[in-house]
């Protein structure tokens, strides 16, 4: 079963954002200041940002397989077999994660590091998954 990643609107200000504060400043720089280093590193920084954050707003989600939970963020992807997940809890941790949202779930494993997803059906999700594994906790 898939489970659409979560995008919020902040993700896609930072999409928009850049290019509307970019691409002005590559042309000025390519036609009116002529310096090449400036329009390289600006079309460098808005070609890096589009390309990686244009992928996580169309190809992200987390699917539920038979002995794994798969994680499609953008061209990230993770594995994580559901008897390596011990805990999933709510949490508007902000720091970097596999999440486009602030409201996400944080994944608590025994032998990785914590993992910290954002799915739109959250109820739904958990409800799946303690069909693959009975003894994760849901806190």
């Amino acid at each position: 079963m898939k489970f659409k990643g979560k995008v919020s609107g902040w993700f896609y200000a930072i999409i928009i954002g850049v290019s509307v504060l970019l691409i002005p400043i590559i042309v000025v720089s390519a036609f009116v200041d002529t310096n090449v280093v400036v329009l390289v590193i600006n079309l460098v920084v808005l070609i890096v940002v589009e390309l990686f954050c244009i992928p996580i707003a169309f190809h992200n989600y987390v699917e539920l397989q038979n002995e794994a939970l798969l994680i499609e963020f953008g061209f990230i992807k993770k594995k994580i077999p559901y008897s390596d997940i011990v805990a999933l809890s709510i949490t508007n941790n902000p720091c970097s994660s596999l999440g486009a949202s602030f409201d996400r779930i944080e994944i608590k494993c025994k032998s990785k590091a914590n993992i910290i997803i954002s799915v739109i059906k959250k109820e739904q999700f958990f409800n799946e998954i303690k069909k693959y594994n009975s003894n994760i906790t849901i806190i």
